[in-house]
Formats: C-alpha cells, structure tokens, sequence
C-alpha cells in the first residue's frame, strides 16, 4: 500500500498523533533549534551506518572509507566511487562534472585502478582507515535507467571499486533495472513522476527506498511495526563545525531518536546524507528529505538514530562561505579554498566529514 504523506501531514492536529510524533524527541521539547544540543545516548558507534544521494552519495563514500572501522554498511544512491574527482590530472571540479556525473563511454569514467591505488596510499598512511574493514561492509547500490546527471556507467565503476577492495557479492546489491531518474525513491504518490529529474529529486518509483536500504545493510532489519508518523528534531550543529569555516554547513541539522534510545536502549546511528539542492534550507525543501523519504518510520522497530546534517547553498562568497551554489556536500575540495587541488576534503580529518563524525561520537558517548 502506497503511503502519502500528505495523509499524514493532516493528522498532526490531533492530541493523540501529537504525542506520538514527539516521544522520540521529547529532548527537544524544551529549547530552541540554535540551543538544543545533539544529546549522547550511548549509541553503539561499531554499527554505524551511511547513505545518500548524489552529492550525498559521493560523501557516502567518503565517510564510509574515512570511518569503515566503525562502518557496517553503506547505501549509495546515483554516486561515484571514493575519490572520483581525482581519477585524471587537471581540476577536480572539471573530474567531478565530467568523469564522475555523465561521461560518454566508461574510458572517460571514473579511472577505478587509479583511485584503488590513491585508496591504498591513504589507508597505509593512517588518514583513512584501514582497507581491510571494507570487505565485512553491506552495500547498497542504485543507478535509474533514466538518470542522465550521475549515470550507470560511473555507478558501474562503484561497484567495482568495492569488489576490488574484496567485498563479496553476495554482499552488495546493486539495482540499476529501474526507469528513476536522478532521484531519491520512494512508493509516496504524492512525490515526483519515477522518470523525471527536477526537485526536490524525491521521486515515486513504487519501491521504498530507504526500507530496502536499511533492510540490505543490517541482516536482522524488522520491515514491522514502523512508526509512520516520526519526525525529525532540530539540534544545534554550528557547535561541530565552529572551528571549521568553509565547510558550507547549516547552523542546524536533524535527528530522529526513537524513545527507547533515550532510556537506555544501546542504538545504533544511520547517517543520511541529502543531494544537492536537497538541503532543509533551499527553498521549497523544508522537511522532505528528512522526513519524507521514509527512514524514519523503521528507526523505531530497529533501534535505529537517524542522523541528518545538512548544508546550504551559497549566496555569495564571503570570507567563511565557499563556493557552493546548488548545496552539494564536497566531493572536490571546496571546503579547502585556500588549496584547492590538494586539499583535504577526503580523510578522516576533512572538515566535513570530521565535523559529521563528530555528531556520531557525541551520540555514542555515555549518558551522564
């Protein structure tokens, strides 16, 4: 059966679903967005989890090869491999709109052997963690037929990346049999046509994404109950990111936390990653990603913290905003301005991904 969120939208005035939306969030209730701090909950920070779309899709990636010690699973939705805007000499923007959106034919794709070997260096030089972590991943894979903006051809060579580094097959499922455009999907009728590309990027394709996402990547994944009704809560990110000027993230991000991950249950933390032109901050966005995609509804039966940061779209270049006109999470290096075809927008220490680790830490750290 279909689900519509609209449906549900309609219901918050009752006293009843009020209560509900909130009694997973009750740390909320009390203080403003810019002051309500992300909580730690003791969360079991060895069975984190990652996915994303597009540019989240490439930071996906990333946060997953910086952190895979503590990864079990990641799902990447119309994205590159890990280090993509590296594959060839020259700008890494020029690599990123190129060889890793909608290259012509694979020999102008993401050069795989070559990112295999950058991979190798970085894990040998402690900036990432080791290679070996990846093979005990689950991942998740998906490229639309009629996707034309991060094509087939660059989500083939994800996947081969991964089958060099040694996860098994039957370990990956990669779907790319389905006429989606460049698109998050969902079974909402109320979200875009399958087969179109425009935003918000949310698109009704008859298939729950974000359940078969969680389902792949964690064994034990209940489809039953599900909450339908949770919403996302504000908390305070500008506190991850106040050292870290250019990084193009939001003063506020998002988290959905099943009530039983703040009385005690030990939780586990699915980081979700939007696109570009994705953020809660552009216009006409709002809530739909982290709400409208479906991961909440399985955070309650699965013990799962759904964690959404966010970044925003630039209006102009200042001395602490970045180039970033469309919103996208760095995969080129434009959070390292002052050295942009060297910097680092990939490790373990890149501001992005150290300030969203960040988040993750605070919620596995132990309640006092």
């Amino acid at each position: 059966m279909k689900k519509n969120r609209r449906f549900w939208k309609c219901r918050l005035g009752s006293a009843v679903t009020t209560v509900l939306l909130f009694m997973g969030a009750s740390w909320a209730q009390t203080s403003s967005a810019q002051s309500q701090s992300l909580p730690a909950l003791g969360a079991n920070i060895d069975n984190t989890s990652v996915s994303g779309l597009s540019s989240g899709a490439f930071m996906t990636s990333q946060f997953f090869m910086a952190h895979s010690a503590n990864m079990v699973g990641a799902g990447i939705v119309a994205g590159g491999p890990y280090l993509c805007a590296q594959s060839y000499p020259g700008p890494r923007l020029t690599n990123a709109m190129t060889a890793c959106m909608n290259p012509l034919t694979a020999d102008v794709g993401p050069n795989t052997p070559l990112l295999i070997k950058k991979t190798n260096q970085l894990a040998s030089a402690h900036q990432i963690d080791p290679v070996s972590d990846v093979t005990k991943a689950r991942l998740y894979l998906f490229s639309g037929t009629e996707d034309h903006t991060v094509s087939t051809i660059v989500m083939d060579q994800t996947y081969a990346f991964f089958k060099k580094l040694g996860v098994p097959d039957d370990q990956i499922n990669y779907v790319k049999k389905v006429a989606a455009g460049h698109a998050f999907i969902t079974e909402n009728n109320q979200d875009n046509a399958c087969g179109v590309t425009k935003p918000p990027y949310i698109n009704d394709c008859d298939i729950p994404q974000a359940e078969d996402i969680l389902a792949q990547i964690y064994p034990s994944f209940k489809a039953a109950p599900v909450n339908e009704q949770a919403k996302a809560m504000p908390f305070n990110q500008k506190e991850f990111i106040k050292d870290q000027p250019f990084t193009s993230m939001d003063d506020t991000g998002y988290v959905y936390i099943p009530a039983q991950c703040q009385k005690g249950t030990a939780c586990s933390v699915h980081v979700v990653f939007h696109g570009c032109e994705q953020g809660a901050t552009v216009k006409g966005v709002g809530d739909q990603y982290y709400d409208g995609t479906g991961y909440n509804a399985f955070a309650d039966a699965n013990n799962l913290i759904m964690l959404y940061p966010q970044v925003h779209p630039s209006e102009k270049l200042t001395s602490t905003e970045p180039y970033n006109p469309k919103g996208c999470w760095d995969f080129w290096g434009y959070s390292i301005p002052s050295n942009p075809t060297s910097g680092d927008y990939f490790s373990a220490n890149a501001p992005q991904i150290k300030a969203v680790y960040s988040m993750v830490q605070r919620l596995a750290e132990n309640r006092e």
